[in-house]
Order: structure tokens, then C-alpha cells, then sequence
């Protein structure tokens, strides 16, 4: 079924950026990123939208750093620009989209039975706070 009303570009400071497909290529250079953040984000995404803001007041000194890193490197725009034209709020809708395009969530749920068991727990883990967050 096709979502005609998902935002397929969204505005970082002067630029118009595309969502991306995470692709192979992408995957990588987040895993190759994200190595000490990977639950931090998806905690951040997990948590529902009307508590986000006390999680990232909360979670601040590392937050905004990996927020503009991550929309950075999936962008493609250099960080420095994007610490100097772009919102907060702009680079969290993009990583939002981003995940969201790419059904992140069905995609973990679906590697569950690829991967060995301690990994499986953390999948499952994942999953349950998405269940939670959908309450």
C-alpha cells in the first residue's frame, strides 16, 4: 500500500535532502558509527513523540553531538553546515523519515531468526518497547 502523504524530502538548513534508502553502503557507515549509540537511538526513536523532548533534555550532552553526526552521514552534508544552518528539530524529522522509510521496525523483526540467541534478545527487546511505545 502506498503512503502518498509520507514527506519524501525535507529541509536541512538551505538544502532540500532526500530521504534515503539505507542501503548496504548506509548500513555500514552507520554500524561503523553508531557502535556506542545504537541502543541510545533507537531508545530515542522508541520512545513516544510526546516524551522525546524530556528524553533528549535528559540524554543532552550526548543527543544533539549524534543527532547532527547521524544526519550528517546520512545526508551527506557536512556537519559543520548543518551545526550552522539546521535545526534541531529539522535533522530529528529527518532520522524520523529515515527510519520510518525504511520500516526499521519490521526490518529488526524479520532478522530475528537470522541472527544467534543473545542477539535475538536484544532484537526482542527492541521489539517490546515498540509494542510499549504503540500503548
Amino acid at each position: 500500500m502506498f503512503n502518498f502523504f509520507r514527506k519524501d524530502r525535507v529541509q536541512l538548513g538551505n538544502k532540500q535532502v532526500e530521504i534515503p534508502k539505507l542501503t548496504r553502503a548506509r548500513l555500514k557507515k552507520l554500524t561503523d558509527h553508531i557502535g556506542t549509540i545504537g541502543e541510545f537511538l533507537v531508545k530515542l526513536f522508541l520512545t513516544p513523540e510526546q516524551d522525546r523532548a524530556v528524553f533528549i533534555v535528559a540524554a543532552a550532552d550526548v543527543t544533539i553531538d549524534e543527532i547532527y553526526e547521524l544526519t550528517s552521514l546520512l545526508s551527506d552534508i557536512p556537519v559543520d553546515y548543518l551545526d550552522k544552518h539546521a535545526g534541531i528539530a529539522e535533522c530529528a524529522e529527518y532520522l524520523r523519515l529515515t527510519w520510518e522509510k525504511n520500516d526499521v521496525n519490521a526490518a529488526l523483526g524479520n532478522l530475528s531468526g537470522l541472527i544467534p540467541p543473545m542477539a535475538q534478545q536484544f532484537v526482542q527487546s527492541i521489539l517490546i518497547r515498540v509494542e510499549q511505545a504503540k500503548e
